[in-house]
């Protein structure tokens, strides 16, 4: 069996990761200013870093990896935003970062891969300020779970309440939302589900299988992913709804932490 490469599998282009990013990033728009800085914790390889610091932010965007970090350097380079993406090694069980340092701070699909996850969560509210928000995503539903949470890697899933007190632990008033039903949901039963059972037979590269090649192919067509992304908007009719493939959670940290 293969191992998960970060920002080069399935998970990781196409509709359902642009989907994704879009909702995270309009929940930070919505919740800090676009001006200072900001933390991205997992950064990956930058998607949501560069898509933060093109709307005005200055992104720090850390992560274990540094072929991953070498990435977001050569993308923020040609992209001409060198100066607003800065690339920081970092774990985010101990971040390099002094208390109280970002008015926001993001970590999407990361939580699930740490075995300290409440650690993690301390991390974040640490180095956010107060009024401050933390805004992320973790899959949800432990009945959902797969072989493809093993090959990627996951400790868990999450159920929205467990996910509150974790964050309310950490000393952050969070809201937490269901979201990626029934639209997402049967993207991922009808399709990524095939998908990846294909990519756990497959030990090597996406390009030397043929039918995993079409898929990236068609995953990185703009026209196509705009259409499905289209299609999953409507699944905000239904957030909340407990059968969702995925938590949001935005949480606050109090002005009393002063």
């Amino acid at each position: 069996m293969g191992k998960a490469e970060w920002g080069a599998d399935p998970e990781f282009f196409g509709p359902r990761h642009a989907h994704r990013e879009d909702r995270l990033a309009r929940t930070i728009e919505r919740r800090a200013p676009a001006a200072g800085r900001h933390l991205e914790c997992a950064a990956g390889v930058g998607s949501l870093s560069l898509t933060l610091a093109r709307g005005g932010r200055t992104v720090v965007a850390a992560d274990r990896s540094l072929r991953s970090l070498a990435v977001v350097a050569r993308r923020a380079e040609r992209a001409g935003l060198a100066g607003s993406v800065l690339p920081v090694v970092a774990d985010i069980t101990r971040l390099p970062f002094a208390d109280r340092t970002f008015p926001c701070v993001s970590s999407a699909e990361t939580l699930e891969h740490i075995p300290a996850d409440r650690a993690a969560a301390r991390e974040l509210a640490r180095v956010l300020a107060p009024e401050g928000w933390l805004v992320g995503t973790v899959p949800a539903g432990p009945e959902q779970w797969s072989d493809w949470d093993d090959w990627g890697g996951h400790l868990r899933r999450y159920r929205a309440p467990a996910m509150r007190r974790m964050l309310a632990d950490a000393g952050l008033d969070p809201e937490v939302t269901v979201w990626g039903w029934p639209v997402l949901r049967l993207y991922d039963d009808v399709f990524m589900r095939r998908v990846n059972r294909r990519r756990l037979r497959h030990d090597g590269p996406l390009d030397a299988d043929p039918a995993l090649a079409t898929v990236a192919g068609l995953g990185r067509r703009r026209w196509l992913v705009g259409l499905v992304r289209r299609c999953f908007q409507l699944d905000r009719l239904f957030d909340g709804a407990p059968w969702g493939v995925g938590l949001l959670f935005e949480a606050r940290k109090p002005a009393a932490s002063e």
